[in-house]
């Protein structure tokens, strides 16, 4: 088993280089590579599945060994490490396999492939480390590789730029995961997770310092996993290639912050930062639903889908229910990753059309690609039997039954409206008459083992993966689980979601005239502005940036240069001027004058010896 283990530690970064060089000498020989390091690793994830006992694998390997200090490095695998484990190297493994026709025609192969499976070694180094420090290594090599893979396409100035605003947002939160790391381990003398939750469970931390570390990782992970107010960079970094995405959104990098807090659960829940966490979730959650009811490109509406669904999953931690909020980032990653990747085949078929009201009709010329776009859309909108209806549901009860009602009623409305905006986005690419002729004239046809085999493998699962959501929930958060069930709730969401599926279908096949009505009026456009800007928090953030830290830091270092060095340049003329006249004093040309100065200097090389003698 640990062999294993060690496969998935070392294989994604050998891998990594090994597709880089042999890329280089011979292209498809990058996907090769990257296609066989992908199956490695998720057939050992599988092994670890499937001979898992019970026992927790518990190791550490000196990292760094100075003196009387030691830094371990520890590895942790648990029920909740093998299920992440399957996440990151199973639809890493798809997203490898889909990437052959969609990066086929890309000169970059081979630096594409070499930083996938880097991003992939990442999420595997954090999800098994059993120490913050470790969690950090693997936390920064994730940010390095989105930052590399957003930007894939530097030559484009909006590519560059979005990988560099993901870089900058992210690294502010880590910001304060890296200060939580150094106040845990000067004044709680651990780093180790297990420990941490282990002094928590027996009250012997001080709930102080718990509180405030407590709050700075999970201000880590509102950067990484795209929360209210870091989320902007999240939107923009659709501008890399749509398998990043999918790859982002499903089996990596957004995951990464729901799987700190969920690691160090008993921790956040001894410092009551969990109600911090299920009200900026249900925040969050609001805020994507909303803004992604009005976007127009394909990928902003599904990138503004996650923010909502992963916030869902926060408030499902944040309102004390570890396996609700588990059991729904597992469904959300399954049926995200094929989302992403269908939106994938639709690009592809579109000629890299990106505009959903360009599109239309494509359900004649790719209807398998709709099927499972459609398969993915319900369970995202948590129709039933999708995986995607439990999972949600759970949330939901849980907020109403333990939360209160800001986060209860604000996931709520995000939970509905997730109906509507995956809706209006499938009825937009498939259905009524193509809106652009060019590309209903032309299109590719997605090919069946490379596009329409990874995208039915993931439909089939997010379909029957259904049947065993109870068996999941009890293997993630242990054999006791209480699961509330909140009367009419099923029912309530079930109702609602027809009458907005209903409006929402009417408006776009039948009702454009009247949507475009309503769209004329000031107050209407005004809203939707609020809405496709992201309520603006961009802006916001780009102004405070700008005008108050920048500016400031500016100003200051105008000041400075002004009043400090400028004065003590401009300083010496007079200090100089003032040093030569005194010099200048002494020669005076009279004998006398030098025989006393030379008496003088005599007497004070004496005297400076006498003291250092004597102080000696």
């Amino acid at each position: 088993m640990n062999n294993a283990v060690m496969i998935l530690l070392t294989a994604p970064f050998i891998g990594a280089v090994v597709a880089y060089i042999l890329g280089k000498f011979k292209q498809p020989l990058a996907f090769w590579t990257a296609e066989i390091v992908g199956a490695i690793l998720f057939i050992a994830s599988i092994v670890l599945f499937a001979k898992y006992s019970g026992t927790v694998i518990d190791f550490d390997i000196p990292w760094i060994h100075y003196g009387n200090f030691t830094l371990p490095f520890g590895i942790y695998i648990d029920h909740l490490s093998i299920v992440m484990l399957l996440i990151a190297t199973g639809l890493g493994f798809a997203d490898i396999h889909f990437a052959h026709d969609y990066m086929g025609e890309d000169p970059d192969k081979p630096r594409y492939y070499a930083k996938v499976l880097f991003f992939i070694g990442g999420m595997i180094l954090l999800v098994i480390t059993k120490d913050l420090i470790g969690a950090f290594v693997g936390w920064e090599f994730m940010g390095l590789a989105s930052y590399a893979l957003i930007s894939f396409w530097y030559h484009k100035n909006s590519a560059a730029d979005a990988g560099m605003q993901a870089f900058l947002y992210t690294r502010f939160g880590d910001i304060f995961l890296l200060a939580a790391i150094a106040l845990l381990y000067i004044f709680a003398h651990t780093v180790n997770l297990v420990e941490l939750n282990h002094l928590a469970d027996a009250g012997k931390i001080n709930k102080t310092l718990a509180l405030v570390t407590a709050l700075f990782i999970f201000m880590g992970a509102i950067g990484k996993s795209g929360q209210f107010p870091l989320y902007p960079w999240l939107m923009n970094a659709m501008e890399g290639p749509t398998t990043v995405s999918a790859l982002i959104h499903g089996a990596t990098m957004v995951n990464s912050g729901i799987y700190i807090v969920a690691r160090m659960f008993d921790f956040f829940h001894y410092t009551d930062a969990l109600f911090i966490v299920a009200n900026v979730g249900a925040l969050s959650a609001f805020i994507g639903s909303t803004s992604a009811l009005v976007q127009k490109e394909i990928k902003k509406i599904l990138a503004y889908s996650t923010m909502s669904h992963l916030s869902i999953a926060f408030v499902g931690l944040g309102v004390g229910s570890l396996a609700a909020g588990m059991i729904h980032l597992v469904n959300h990653a399954i049926f995200k990753a094929l989302l992403f990747l269908s939106a994938g085949a639709v690009i592809y078929i579109a000629h890299h059309t990106k505009d959903a009201w360009k599109l239309g009709g494509l359900v004649k010329s790719a209807p398998f690609v709709a099927l499972f776009m459609a398969m993915g859309s319900l369970s995202l909108a948590g129709v039933p039997p999708f995986s995607g209806f439990f999972s949600k549901e759970m949330v939901l009860s849980a907020a109403w039954e333990w939360g209160n009602g800001f986060t209860a009623i604000l996931v709520t409305i995000a939970a509905l409206l997730s109906i509507a905006y995956i809706t209006r986005l499938w009825v937009l690419i498939f259905l009524g008459e193509p809106r652009n002729e060019d590309i209903a004239g032309s299109v590719h046809k997605p090919s069946n083992i490379w596009i329409r085999l990874p995208l039915g493998i993931l439909a089939f699962v997010t379909l029957f993966i259904a049947i065993w959501q109870s068996d999941i929930v009890h293997y993630i958060a242990g054999k006791e689980v209480l699961e509330p069930e909140i009367k009419g709730l099923t029912a309530f969401m079930l109702t609602g979601m027809l009458i907005l599926f209903l409006i929402v279908v009417g408006l776009y096949l039948k009702g454009l005239n009247l949507l475009y009505k309503i769209a004329s009026h000031n107050f209407v456009q005004t809203i939707h502005q609020v809405l496709f800007n992201g309520y603006y928090v961009e802006v916001m953030i780009s102004w405070i940036s700008k005008h108050i830290f920048v500016n400031a830091m500016a100003a200051s270092a105008r000041w400075f240069d002004t009043y400090v060095i400028d004065f003590l340049v401009n300083g010496t003329v007079p200090f100089t001027q003032g040093v030569h006249n005194i010099f200048k004093s002494g020669h005076s040309g009279r004998i006398g004058s030098y025989m006393g100065q030379m008496v003088l200097g005599v007497a004070i090389i004496v005297i400076a010896i006498l003291i250092i003698v004597k102080g000696l």
